[in-house]
C-alpha cells in the first residue's frame, strides 16, 4: 500500500530560510572550519542526515509534533517539508538508487517507510491492512541497494525488512536471536546488508537472498557504516567505544574517553571514519588502524553525521536544533 502527496511542506507551502549569520569557529587559518545553521522550526530534534542526489544534505526532524524532512544546501539555506502522516517521527534517512531520499517512520501507522524526491514529492509505504497481521511497522535504520530495493531494521518483529518499491511488497526475515533489537543497517562492500543488534550485543549480516549470519560480541552496537578499508564500523554509545568488524566476522573495539557516547559514524573524505560524540559534545575521527582524534567541540548534542560534497562533514545537533558543517580542509 502506498500513497502519493505532492510537495507537502509547512501549511501546504515550502518554507525556505537562509540563515544569514551562522556561528563560525575557525580551527586554523585557511584550514578546517565549523559552521552551524539554526533550523527554522524550534525543537525539531534533528536526527540523521545524508547526501542527496541533488548535492544537498537531507535530514530528519524527529520530534513527535514536528515530523519533517529538512534540506540544507551548501550555503546553509534550509527548506523543511512536513511528512504527510503527522506525528510519524522520521528517524533514519538514505539516498536511494532512484535519486530520491528514503526514510523510516517508526510512528507513522499505517505507513512505516517514506520517500521524498528532491523537489519535495512524498510517497509513503505501509502494509496491506486487509491482509497484514500485525499491521504496524516500527522501522529504525534504513539502507538502499543498487537494484532499487529498500532494507530496514524492524524492532517489533525482530526482523530485517525489505520493501520493493515497484510493487509496494514487503518481505520480513526473522532474526535467529530473539529480542535482538535490530537498529542500524548499511550496505556492505560485499553487496550484503550489515546491521546492528543493540539488545543482543551482536552484528548481523543478511544477503539479498535473505540468508542471515550473526557475529558477536559487540556491546550495544547502534549505527553502522562501511569503511574505506573494506570493513564495517559501528558505534557503541553506552560502552563508549567504536567497533570494527571484518567481512569474516572478526570484531575489534576501540575505547573512547568517557563520556563520549558515540552516536553515528560515516566514512570521511580523508580515508578515516568520522563520528559524533553526543555525551562529550564533540566531533571525532578514527583511522582504519584505530587511532582516535577529537576534532572539534560541537555544543548542543551532535547526533547524526554524513559526508557531503567536497571535503565536508555534516552533523545534526539534536539538542541545539542546528545543522553543522565541518570543512575538513581548504
Amino acid at each position: 500500500m502506498k500513497t502519493l502527496i505532492n510537495k507537502i511542506a509547512l501549511n501546504g507551502a515550502m518554507l525556505a530560510l537562509t540563515i544569514l549569520t551562522p556561528f563560525f569557529t575557525p580551527l586554523l587559518a585557511g584550514g578546517p572550519t565549523l559552521k552551524t545553521f539554526r533550523i527554522p522550526t524550534a525543537n525539531s530534534q534533528p536526527r540523521d542526515i545524508t547526501l542527496g542526489s541533488d548535492g544537498n544534505m537531507w535530514f530528519t526532524e524527529s520530534e513527535f509534533n514536528v515530523s519533517q524532512i529538512g534540506r540544507i544546501d551548501s550555503r546553509g539555506n534550509i527548506t523543511e517539508f512536513a511528512v504527510p502522516t503527522q506525528n510519524s517521527q522520521p528517524s533514519d534517512i538514505v539516498a536511494g538508487a532512484d535519486g530520491a531520499l528514503w526514510f523510516t517512520e517508526p510512528s507513522g501507522f499505517p505507513f512505516g517507510i517514506g520517500r521524498i524526491t528532491t523537489d519535495g514529492t512524498f510517497t509513503e509505504y505501509g502494509l496491506d491492512l486487509n491482509t497484514c497481521s500485525p499491521c504496524s511497522l516500527t522501522p529504525t535504520g534504513i539502507a538502499a541497494t543498487p537494484d532499487g530495493n529498500i532494507w530496514f531494521t524492524e524492532s517489533n518483529r525482530n526482523a530485517i525488512g525489505k520493501l520493493e518499491p515497484a510493487t509496494g511488497a514487503f518481505t520480513f526475515y526473522d532474526l535467529p536471536t530473539l529480542g535482538s533489537g535490530p537498529s542500524g543497517i548499511t550496505l556492505g562492500p560485499d553487496g550484503a546488508l550489515w546491521f546492528t543488534e543493540f539488545q543482543a550485543n551482536q552484528i548481523g549480516r543478511i544477503d539479498t537472498a535473505g540468508n542471515i549470519t550473526e557475529f558477536g560480541t559487540a556491546i550495544g552496537p547502534d549505527n553502522i557504516t562501511t569503511g574505506p578499508d573494506g570493513n564495517l564500523w559501528f558505534t557503541e554509545p553506552f560502552n563508549n567505544k567504536i567497533g570494527r568488524i571484518t567481512l569474516a566476522g572478526v570484531i575489534t573495539e576501540f575505547a573512547l574517553s568517557f563520556p563520549a557516547q558515540p552516536r553515528d559514524i560515516v566514512a570521511g573524505p580523508d580515508g578515516n571514519l568520522w563520528f559524533t560524540q553526543y555525551g562529550a559534545d564533540q566531533l571525532a575521527s578514527i583511522t582504519p588502524e584505530g587511532v582516535v582524534t577529537v576534532i572539534q567541540k560541537v555544543r548542543g548534542g551532535p547526533w547524526g553525521i554524513g559526508q557531503g560534497a567536497g571535503n565536508t562533514i555534516w552533523l545534526t545537533v539534536f539538542d541545539g536544533n542546528k545543522i553543522a558543517r565541518f570543512s575538513v580542509g581548504p
